[in-house]
């Protein structure tokens, strides 16, 4: 069959018939150069409108010609190209076409393009070996068969078909390209780079060559010269998608996120994409930018509502500005569409981590390992859950385990320095900090992390400047919290009080815009529901069903009241183990509340025999656990009524003290009150309305208060009190608890390590105008006042 030559544009710039395709997709497939059948006069007119960029005309004049003539092979070639032009499917024609003239290699190259861009590879290796089989000089068909053997993973036999391209066409710049991706898959990066010059040389407007290049001078070693390539790909065609999202990763890479910020705003200028949007917000999170960030997260659900990533990475923004409530919301959503989507599971952990969910965080960070198990900040969050959950062990397990697949990760080594505190490893700690901060400058949670280990000086002036520049960046809710706490505790520590002060009071606020709120009247009604069902009566009528062990000791009190001080003292004698903060009679108090009237005094009961049961793996030897949650003082009647012979050991230091240092400690969510000097004045007004009763409801001899002034003062005489209290003999031991080696979760795990010192008896003085709110909303309670001693 005779052939007639047409001219075609550029094969990868989109089509001028207005489909959005690149012309090599659409009417490109006329010829490349463009070579088809040539039409019997009665069907020019088709190839004419189809040349013309009129494809829907074309079609409709193919069909006309076809339902008289349905085998003609150069109509079903055109009708194949027309309905491509507009984004419809022609390989039912070109196939058709191609049992209709079997000989005909450029029907077999177009079947074989198409074949190419439905996926179809291996038919589409067949359909381009035949048509260089029946044309051996045809040079296009060998380029784009090596092409799609590339795709197949058969380099040698990709290079091959390019090298005939070339060889039939010495200065075919597509052929060059394809044969430099070859040379490139098969690690020959010098040769690849020289390849994809030498095709912008012949043709400079190939906008993959450059794409190509610079992926490839990235590669090799050269992150500047495959920017500034892929910027020139960019210039050529500001809408290639790849092109953006390759050098939003290396501009990222170099620290340079913020300018590939304009180069997705442009893309999306040319089309509104969910995918464009999701890549846009997770560049805008990692820049700080998190509001920017949700509204294009927002934007990418409102076009495909079931994208489970932008879920996700909304889940994550949200926790970064403190909605965790939402976040949880995006997080869980993100899981149901796509449950094996680690990110939904990581940022779900977080979220709940955050509101002091720590269970139900665990077991999410547990549900994205079997999901990842290879995934190392899900590992890394595994341990912070497990930290928090007091399985310190464990914890490092899953540290190590993180540190295996990412040596150096900088969150992973600060966590890893923060468990090194919790063993009172402080050296250890402060180098573990600084590698994480030499890996990750301005690092949020290694600058906080570095306050922690010993009190600041005036030389640690560039810690502040870390931290305070730090935070001008912008940071997620969390962070920014925990540096404005930070960087108070080193005004405190160097002695500029009134900064301090503003910056921990600028912590608050920020908890408070993200956290729920104290509820003063739920507050209220708890204790009162409290005294009630806790009456001396009550405990008369419930302690018979206790189980009378002497074994469980709680310490308990106001938060920085001294209790780790108490527990650390009694830890260091051979017959007492610290179990440190256990959260048992929190949740077993909500049983209790949940518990039919019929069922309450079973309830209390199987509550003290699971108590006891806990302490099964420990050693014998262990003749006294000590639980110093301090906020078991609001369980003390239920606990009682368990445990009729436990021991109760309550400190209690000055008001005010007490107060400025829960102000100061920037407590997690589960601490609401903390955050307002009038919340904390109205919880601890409660905290004393509780000890008033228990002191007149609970058997005396079981309840020994301890003035943590007092215990500073003279250590030995109240060491020999609480273990005289506690039915132990006085071990010298105790006295020299800095030195005993246990993990301490709690923030005096610095100040326990150190010999016993009265440096933070009236620190309130310092700040006695800004906790003068504080003061006259304590009322009486504001007093020091010496408790009775039975």
């Amino acid at each position: 069959m005779a052939k007639v030559a047409r001219p075609a544009p550029g094969r990868n710039e989109p089509c001028p018939c207005g489909s959005g395709r690149k012309f090599k997709h659409c009417c490109g497939r006329v010829a490349q150069p463009a070579i088809v059948p040539a039409p019997a006069p009665e069907q020019s007119s088709a190839w004419q409108l189809l040349q013309a960029g009129r494809p829907a005309q074309a079609e409709a004049e193919c069909e006309r010609v076809l339902a008289r003539l349905p085998q003609h092979g150069a109509t079903l070639v055109c009708l194949a190209l027309a309905r491509q032009a507009q984004g419809k499917d022609g390989l039912a024609a070109l196939e058709a076409a191609g049992k209709a003239l079997p000989e005909d290699a450029q029907v077999h190259y177009l079947l074989g393009q198409a074949l190419e861009e439905r996926g179809l590879l291996t038919r589409a290796t067949a359909s381009l070996t035949r048509a260089t089989a029946l044309r051996p000089g045809f040079a296009d068909a060998h380029n784009d068969l090596g092409r799609v053997l590339l795709e197949l993973g058969s380099i040698d036999a990709a290079i091959a078909s390019c090298q005939r391209a070339l060889e039939l066409r010495p200065q075919f710049a597509a052929a060059i390209g394809n044969l430099a991706n070859a040379e490139r898959a098969r690690g020959a990066l010098a040769a690849a780079i020289a390849g994809y010059r030498k095709a912008i040389a012949l043709e400079p407007g190939l906008v993959e060559a450059h794409r190509n290049l610079g992926g490839a001078l990235i590669a090799a070693g050269e992150p500047e010269a495959g920017i500034e390539a892929l910027r020139r790909a960019l210039e050529l065609r500001p809408a290639y998608a790849e092109a953006v999202t390759q050098l939003a990763r290396i501009l990222i890479a170099q620290g340079r996120a913020a300018e590939a910020v304009p180069h997705y705003e442009r893309l999306l200028a040319h089309e509104r994409r969910a995918d464009t949007l999701n890549d846009l917000g997770t560049l805008l999170a990692g820049l700080g930018r998190y509001q920017a960030a949700a509204d294009c997260f927002r934007e990418a659900l409102d076009l495909d509502p079931r994208a489970a990533a932008p879920h996700a990475n909304l889940g994550h923004v949200l926790h970064c500005l403190g909605d965790h409530r939402a976040a949880i919301e995006h997080s869980r959503r993100a899981i149901e569409l796509d449950p094996r989507l680690m990110e939904g599971h990581l940022h779900l952990g977080n979220a709940l981590l955050a509101i002091n969910e720590t269970h139900a965080a665990e077991a999410a960070y547990r549900a994205g390992l079997d999901v990842a198990p290879d995934h190392a900040p899900l590992h890394t969050a595994h341990a912070m859950a497990e930290r928090a959950l007091g399985r310190v062990d464990a914890a490092a397990a899953s540290v190590r385990q993180s540190l295996a697949i990412r040596p150096d990760a900088a969150d992973t080594l600060t966590l890893l320095g923060s468990l090194a505190i919790d063993r009172g490893r402080f050296e250890e700690a402060e180098t573990l900090m600084n590698k994480a901060l030499a890996l990750s400058p301005g690092l949020p949670e290694a600058l906080i992390g570095l306050t922690a280990v010993r009190r600041m000086t005036a030389a640690d002036r560039a810690w502040r400047d870390a931290a305070e520049s730090t935070l001008a960046r912008g940071l997620p809710v969390a962070h920014a919290i925990g540096l404005h706490h930070a960087l108070g505790k080193y005004c405190d520590d160097v002695g500029e009080f009134d900064a301090a002060f503003e910056y921990h009071r600028r912590g608050h606020e920020l908890a408070r815009r993200s956290r729920p709120p104290y509820d003063r009247a739920a507050t209220s009604e708890r204790v009162t529901r409290t005294l009630a069902v806790f009456d001396r009566a009550s405990l008369a009528a419930l302690r018979p069903a206790g189980l009378a062990s002497e074994r469980p000791v709680f310490v308990f009190g106001m938060p920085r009241s001294g209790t780790t001080l108490a527990e650390q003292i009694l830890a260091s004698h051979p017959q007492v183990h610290g179990a440190g903060e256990v959260l048992f009679w929190q949740f077993g108090a909500d049983a209790e509340l949940a518990a039919r009237p019929e069922e309450r005094a079973a309830t209390i009961a199987a509550l003290g025999r699971e108590y006891l049961a806990s302490f099964a793996p420990l050693p014998a030897s262990a003749a006294r656990v000590i639980d110093k949650l301090p906020s078991n003082f609001k369980n003390l009647g239920l606990i009682h009524a368990a445990l009729p012979a436990a021991r109760f050991i309550h400190l209690e230091r000055h008001p005010l003290d007490t107060c400025l240092s829960i102000y100061f400690q920037g407590f997690s969510a589960a601490h609401a009150y903390a955050t307002d000097l009038a919340d904390l004045a109205h919880y601890y007004r409660e905290y004393r309305r509780l000890m008033a009763h228990w002191r007149a409801t609970l058997p005396p001899h079981l309840l020994l208060e301890v003035r943590y002034e007092s215990l500073v003062d003279d250590p030995e005489h109240w060491t020999r009190r609480m273990l005289a209290h506690l039915g132990l003999s006085f071990d010298a031991r105790c006295l020299q608890f800095q030195k005993t080696e246990r993990p301490v979760l709690t923030a005096s795990n610095w100040q326990v390590r150190q010999p016993i010192g009265k440096g933070s008896i009236g620190r309130w003085r310092h700040y006695a105008r800004e906790l003068e709110p504080l003061r006259a909303a304590l009322g009486d309670h504001a007093s020091e006042r010496e408790p009775e001693q039975s």
